[in-house]
């Protein structure tokens, strides 16, 4: 891809240089209707059918459309039907989010008061056209100069319906942005195949995890019955013991009379994943803390989550800040002596009591698990020789397999750059596409 023979100032800042042949004209003056606001509706009025109800927190990042959602009574809906190639933006929550409603793609829609309607003219401009435009830095740029003149962190109908567009003729605009259609697809497959591939690697990292820590090293190892149906067969020389034998749990918390400014480190489940800490700890004032920060972390405490049990948010701690707290929402597990503290985290890790604890947790939106069932849940334990030797084995092949997805996710982050930059180059004449 090469530039255009010629380029001349286009006029504004943020946008630069255009070809010759463009033009600048703002958003308002390419469309039939602009800065038409959605529905104000309450979640109540929230149905299973009817009307599709397009809130910003239905589109992704890309302008797609996420397969569930929520939908409204017809009657409630119908002075607000979306029409083929309608531009919707996002004016608060995530500004500048955007979704081009095409009718044969979609199902009938209405949207949400958040997000702000444009009904391009087809004579002057190709709706997909403007909606990549969306997806550009050159938006962005434009964005941040709004959000510096805001106090109020949103960017109205009428900034958007002023906002200038680099405008190709009407021609030029459907032959780009038939381009893109065809390389943001092949750049969103390999997307696609990549994070599949990373949920693989995830799938075998719980398949080594789990055959190490329920049936050990050795294929040809003697094998007994546990005595426990749901667990069956265990190494010779392995026993079932009750969590409660093998861990403290929840040993330490602060008091309600705390120092209200004791400085604490804060972890919640937001914090928490898979992968173990996926953000940062919250520095706060014991005074500011929620109530729910209270549970004391000390060296080598694992914690797993009891409520939303469903995300498996665990987590292990070998050399914690002396202030880290976590919420009441986790149990705190500190490893008795006939456990590596390491090997109880594995343990807690594997498929083997992440599938006991979701099965015995209560609740349809927030299933959570009593304190005292989780710890009438059984723990299988080799001598302290075989622990070690198993915690080393998982360290290396761990180790390996998470190297790979951050190899991959590396991956998936740049072809999400060029992508952008591709679109960017493009909608604003940077490259020419012969």
């Amino acid at each position: 891809m090469k530039p255009y023979p010629k380029y001349k100032d286009s006029g504004i800042e943020w946008l630069g240089e255009i070809p010759e042949g463009w033009e600048v004209k703002r958003l308002k003056y390419v469309c039939n209707e602009y800065a038409e606001y959605g529905l104000n509706i309450e979640a109540e009025n929230y149905q299973l059918e009817g009307i599709r109800f397009i809130r910003t927190t239905d589109i992704d990042d890309y302008g797609n459309l996420k397969n569930e959602g929520v939908y409204l009574d017809p009657f409630l809906a119908k002075n607000y039907i979306l029409k083929d190639g309608d531009l919707l933006i996002s004016r608060s929550g995530t500004i500048g989010r955007s979704f081009l409603y095409e009718s044969d793609k979609n199902e009938e829609a209405t949207y949400a008061g958040y997000l702000v309607k444009y009904s391009p003219a087809l004579k002057k401009a190709y709706p997909k056209y403007l909606f990549y435009f969306t997806l550009s830095y050159s938006f962005y740029e434009w964005l941040k100069t709004q959000l510096i003149e805001t106090t109020i962190g949103n960017v109205n109908g009428q900034k958007y319906a002023n906002m200038f567009l680099p405008m190709p003729p009407k021609g030029e605009q459907i032959r780009l942005s038939h381009f893109l259609d065809h390389k943001t697809t092949k750049i969103d497959e390999l997307i696609k195949k990549n994070k599949k591939l990373i949920e693989l690697l995830k799938e075998k990292r719980q398949v080594v995890i789990l055959q190490a820590v329920t049936k050990g090293l050795d294929p040809k190892v003697k094998m007994k019955d546990s005595g426990i149906e749901w667990i069956g067969e265990i190494p010779e020389g392995w026993e079932a013991r009750k969590l409660k034998y093998v861990a403290d749990v929840n040993p330490e918390a602060l008091t309600e009379d705390t120092r209200p400014e004791y400085e604490l480190k804060y972890v919640d489940i937001s914090n928490v994943g898979e992968e173990g800490l996926i953000n940062e700890p919250e520095t706060m004032l014991f005074e500011n803390a929620p109530s729910r920060a209270r549970r004391i972390i000390r060296q080598n405490d694992v914690i797993v989550s009891t409520v939303r049990t469903y995300l498996k948010a665990i987590a292990y701690f070998p050399n914690p800040d002396s202030n880290l707290i976590v919420s009441t929402g986790f149990a705190v597990l500190r490893a008795s002596d006939v456990v590596l503290p390491k090997f109880l985290y594995y343990f807690v890790r594997s498929e083997f009591l992440i599938n006991a604890i979701v099965s015995n947790s209560v609740g349809v939106s927030y299933p959570a698990i009593n304190s005292s069932v989780l710890v009438g849940l059984s723990v299988l334990l080799p001598n302290y020789d075989e622990q070690s030797t198993i915690i080393d084995f998982l360290d290396k092949e761990t180790m390996k397999i998470e190297q790979l997805i951050l190899k991959i996710q590396s991956q998936i982050l740049k072809l999400k750059e060029y992508r952008q930059a591709l679109i960017s180059n493009v909608v604003t004449g940077k490259v020419r596409i012969s």
